[in-house]
């Protein structure tokens, strides 16, 4: 089993589109996938599903009042999802650190952990609890800078970077890609586009992935998923825009492929 921590500097970077696309994206491929919201002050990926209330959550599993397997839900993708409370009463009532002790007994090949944004405590227990790390960033130097901590943090810990994904790509006054892999230290390995069919999912409360998939979001995660388990091509893109090159010097991600 992989577990990968998709972490962000900073809110509103995409992180949380991020996880639970490139999960749905990943499940495509025939990967069992869990996606953690491992946001416990401000989980809101049960509401990119329409399903903001269920009866057990993260927070049930981490109080020892119900059990890992018991909080798991299984969207119609086959994606499978762990959700956290929205109800005020479980702000700060539970330790993300205590997931290290359930996170074995999910059984996908992949478990995603939808991190807190920044660095705060909750943030820093996502990544330590991971095996590999995916920066999520938009391309302006602000959100690029900040995102240079996350990976130096997920180094403290000994943790793989395995790269970057630009979010709302695609402007003109964007930093340059090489100018983002310069300052980061690590490869962009997937760019996503701003792209009106991510509002459009979300109001149908869907992933982009699953309701539009031939989108030029939906594609450029696919893309990204396809490239973390080894696959040499996405075959179905028809929209390409600012596709990163793989770095010669970076393998393939064969983690991904195998939930090792």
């Amino acid at each position: 089993m992989l577990v990968a921590s998709v972490s962000s500097s900073k809110g509103g970077s995409g992180k949380s589109t991020t996880s639970i696309n490139l999960g749905v994206a990943l499940n495509r491929l025939g990967r069992d996938v869990c996606v953690v919201d491992a946001n416990l002050s401000t989980p809101y990926l049960s509401m990119y599903l329409g399903a903001p209330s269920v009866p057990v959550t993260l927070h049930h599993v981490l109080r020892g009042e119900a059990r890992i397997h018991e909080a798991i839900y299984q969207h119609e993708s086959g994606t499978k999802v762990i959700p956290g409370s929205l109800s005020m009463r479980d702000v700060g009532s539970c330790n993300l650190e205590d997931l290290g002790k359930h996170i074995n007994k999910i059984g996908s090949d992949v478990v995603i952990l939808d991190g807190a944004p920044g660095l705060d405590q909750e943030a820093l227990a996502s990544i330590k609890m991971a095996d590999e790390v995916l920066v999520v960033t938009t391309p302006e130097l602000p959100a690029v800078a900040s995102s240079l901590k996350t990976i130096r943090a997920a180094q403290q810990y000994k943790k793989a970077v395995t790269g970057v994904v630009l979010t709302r790509a695609g402007h003109d006054l964007d930093l340059k890609m090489r100018n983002i892999q310069t300052i980061l230290e690590h490869p962009v390995i997937g760019v996503v586009p701003e792209d009106p069919f991510i509002k459009q999912a979300l109001v149908k409360r869907e992933p982009v992935v699953y309701a539009y998939p031939n989108s030029p979001s939906g594609e450029a995660y696919q893309r990204l998923a396809a490239y973390l388990t080894g696959l040499d091509e996405f075959q179905h893109a028809s929209h390409d825009p600012q596709r990163p090159e793989r770095p010669g010097q970076v393998s393939k991600f064969f983690n991904w492929a195998l939930g090792k």
